[in-house]
């Protein structure tokens, strides 16, 4: 067997540690530490402020545009007054849910027929519709935009 001239490790020794080993423990120690709290405060941070439909997620323009789409597609089987309480039922989950409902199902007579900016563009005038704010953002479904955005009460201002 082979004898190294460390044998046994520092750890193992009697005695006093050498200083020289105790630097790459401490700034290991301090570096899990800083990174520990920067990944709280992240999330916090994150869980603190939740995206809601309230903040102005849709253009106007948008939802003159969903309208059109509205008008051609949906308004056969929703009339324009269906939609309030039915977005009080998804209050609390995430807007891409619906979107996912209504991308999946609708029209009846030909589910997924839309684009996605389209079932976006009538998210959007349903959103209208409900007297929330229009905002200086469009509504996307790219990248998870909606996985994170809110159906909340619409707060009167």
């Amino acid at each position: 067997m082979v004898h190294s001239a460390t044998w046994p490790p520092i750890a193992w020794r009697p005695g006093p540690v050498p200083h020289e080993s105790l630097e790459p423990m401490i700034l290991n120690f301090v570096t899990r530490i800083i990174v520990a709290a920067l990944g709280v405060v992240i999330c916090a941070n994150t869980a603190a402020d939740p995206r809601s439909i309230n903040d102005g997620v849709y253009t106007k323009e948008q939802a003159k545009v969903g309208e059109v789409l509205y008008t051609q597609q949906c308004i056969l089987c929703h009339d324009k007054k269906y939609f309030r309480p039915v977005l009080k039922r998804w209050e609390g989950q995430a807007i891409n849910v619906l979107f996912t409902v209504m991308s999946t199902s609708m029209p009846e007579n030909n589910p997924g027929f839309l684009s996605e900016k389209e079932y976006v563009d009538i998210l959007a005038y349903v959103l209208s519709l409900s007297r929330y704010t229009a905002g200086d953002s469009e509504l996307e479904y790219k990248d998870g935009a909606l996985d994170d955005l809110i159906v909340a009460a619409r707060q009167r201002k």
